[in-house]
């Protein structure tokens, strides 16, 4: 069991499948979650159970917010969606079943058992610093993985780097990163062996390099409360060498700042500036209130925000960041309030609350106390960011690991509950391991799909896709991607007759997908193009205004739908979308108001 658990918390962040896998970054963290999940509830078959006043708590919440979830799932919006996952994330039903279940086992594993902590934490630092490493190496322009455009923004002096390592985005990353660093902490101060203390140290500092070098507020600002509450916690007398030490950092940091290798940072700190309100993060949490109120007893369902927000988005919010997609509030309990209602957003309260609680009882333990400041920093973070595979574990395995630290545990004979071990088991197996499969043989042939039309080989791209759709798990929704993927082969294709089946297929995958996209917005969009050209007026305006219904507070279709009305002669109404577009777009793009005035003038010549 101690083996698995560490596999797992050491390879969940670190791996990724490229060239085999279209979702390299996501698909093969979710693989390694289920399967070991899967793998740890049968080792627990044979492992006896043990019995304390905390984790019995921890254990009521963990499955009610399960049976919740389950509920949310079932009269969601999209249950499909809810049950699988969308595709940035894959956190439907299933995945966070998973995520709960292994906070449940760790709890149980580590319970009276502060050696099986320190050995989860080591697993933890070590496993980390390849991730902070590659995280610094993409900073430093190398990365033989990733194409770099993806996370640089800008050009010149304001240009900025948001490196993502393994976790796909630089916020993920470094909210990862904060429990490494208080592993590492832990290795300092409670490890006996040098050499582990060694490894803590090296911990601490190199994937604190890398958190800075995201730039990711939140992180660092939770990083300094996590330091500041272990530091009134445990109250270390600070002597001359760690005065001299941390002094050394500072002058370190402020040489790499003001170096030619700090433009980049210096440039994401200037962009902060502007932007104080971290990306209108304050109207997407307003908004997602008022999305929340419609339905606060279930929520919308897991993984639907995406569908359904636009609906409720402020034409303020729009204004704000008009080209801007919002997949996620950008706070977990807001996420579970929007997706489950009050009882799921109040069960992760009382689950975090527990691990709080959990860390007081203990306060005379330095294990506590390092376990509950970076329970405090992954609670700041997450204020910002939405859970994923990782971030989501970590957060419950440190409760999990407070919880176990709580009380004194009691063991049991093994074959008390048994039988409720083995049934967790099957159901763990029956659960995860087909979605695991199902999800790698479709990513996979997502991938082979991807390759083909690239290169312009067009039947082989359809009969592929075609074949792999029954692999598809519930919730993967390919069609918009298709549409575009397969539209993009027709114009690499030599021969007429393959050019003509691509863009029949990227058709149909359009209609398909105005009905199950995540993103529908996007796929009416994805329509209307198709509609547009093939000089088909009355179905792109159809797609047009259903995108508006989809999303009333977006520009891009007010803007696109004037141009056709444009064309059309219907200068009045195209006049009134075309100023809808302007006034949403918030003046981003000339383009938009271009329209405007070319609309207005046509409307002048016509009535001299």
């Amino acid at each position: 069991m101690g083996l698995c658990l560490r596999a797992m918390v050491a390879l969940l962040p670190l791996i990724l499948v490229p060239y085999v896998l279209l979702y390299y970054d996501v698909t093969p963290k979710i693989v390694v979650l289920l399967a070991g999940t899967a793998v740890a509830a049968w080792l627990r078959i044979r492992t006896a159970p043990v019995r304390s006043p905390v984790t019995r708590v921890l254990g009521f919440l963990l499955l009610g917010e399960g049976l919740w979830v389950a509920v949310a799932t079932m009269v969601s919006k999209d249950p499909a969606l809810s049950l699988g996952g969308g595709a940035w994330r894959r956190y439907g039903l299933i995945t966070q079943a998973a995520v709960l279940s292994l906070a449940w086992i760790v709890a149980q594993y580590a319970a009276g058992q502060p050696e099986r902590v320190r050995q989860l934490l080591r697993a933890i630092a070590v496993s980390g610093i390849p991730v902070a490493i590659y995280g610094i190496l993409q900073y430093l322009g190398w990365d033989p993985v990733i194409d770099p455009s993806a996370y640089h923004t800008g050009a010149g002096p304001l240009a900025i780097v948001r490196p993502p390592a393994t976790m796909g985005y630089a916020s993920y990353l470094a909210t990862y990163l904060l429990s490494v660093i208080f592993s590492g902490v832990a290795l300092v101060l409670l490890e006996e062996s040098l050499a582990w203390r060694i490894v803590g140290a090296a911990a601490v500092l190199v994937v604190t390099a890398a958190l800075i070098l995201t730039g990711t507020r939140a992180a660092i600002v939770a990083l300094l409360c996590g330091a500041v509450l272990l530091g009134l916690w445990l109250r270390p007398k600070i002597r001359a060498r760690e005065l001299i030490v941390g002094l050394a950092a500072l002058a370190l940091i402020a040489g790499f700042y003001f170096s030619s290798a700090g433009q980049l940072l210096r440039s994401r700190v200037r962009w902060s500036m502007e932007d104080p309100a971290g990306g209108g993060r304050p109207l997407l949490w307003r908004d997602s209130i008022r999305m929340a109120g419609s339905r606060w007893l279930v929520g919308f369902g897991p993984e639907t925000f995406s569908i359904w927000f636009p609906r409720y988005q402020s034409a303020e919010l729009a204004r704000a960041y008009p080209a801007f997609y919002q997949e996620s509030p950008h706070n977990i309990f807001l996420d579970a309030l929007v997706d489950e209602g009050i009882p799921g957003a109040g069960l992760l309260v009382a689950i975090t609350v527990l691990g709080f609680g959990a860390a007081w009882r203990r306060r005379d333990s330095k294990l506590a106390k390092v376990l509950a400041a970076a329970l405090a920093a992954l609670v700041v973070s997450q204020q910002f960011t939405a859970f994923t595979a990782v971030t989501a574990t970590f957060f419950y395995v440190t409760i999990a690991l407070l919880a176990a630290q709580a009380s004194e545990a009691e063991p049991l004979p093994a074959t008390r509950y048994r039988a409720d071990r083995l049934i967790g088991a099957g159901l763990a197996a029956v659960m995860y391991l087909p979605f695991a499969l199902a999800l790698v043989v479709a990513d996979a042939g997502l991938s082979h799909v991807h390759n083909l039309a690239y290169f312009g080989r067009v039947r082989e791209a359809a009969a592929s896709y075609h074949e792999l759709e029954r692999w598809q798990p519930p919730g993967m929704r390919m069609d918009l991607w298709y549409s575009r993927a397969i539209a993009r082969a027709a114009r690499l294709a030599s021969d007429p007759a393959d050019a003509s089946l691509a863009w029949r297929e990227g058709l149909e995958a359009a209609k398909r997908a105005t009905g199950s996209a995540e993103e529908r917005e996007n796929a009416w969009l994805n329509l209307a193009v198709f509609y547009g050209r093939e000089n088909d007026y009355v179905h792109t305006e159809e797609a047009l205004r259903a995108a508006i219904a989809s999303a009333p507070n977006s520009y891009k279709p007010h803007w696109l739908l004037a141009q056709v009305l444009w064309l059309g002669g219907r200068l009045p109404e195209a006049e009134a979308e075309a100023a809808r577009a302007a006034d949403l777009d918030g003046g981003k793009n000339q383009e938009v108001a271009r329209t405007l005035t070319g609309i207005r003038a046509a409307a002048k010549n016509s009535h001299p």
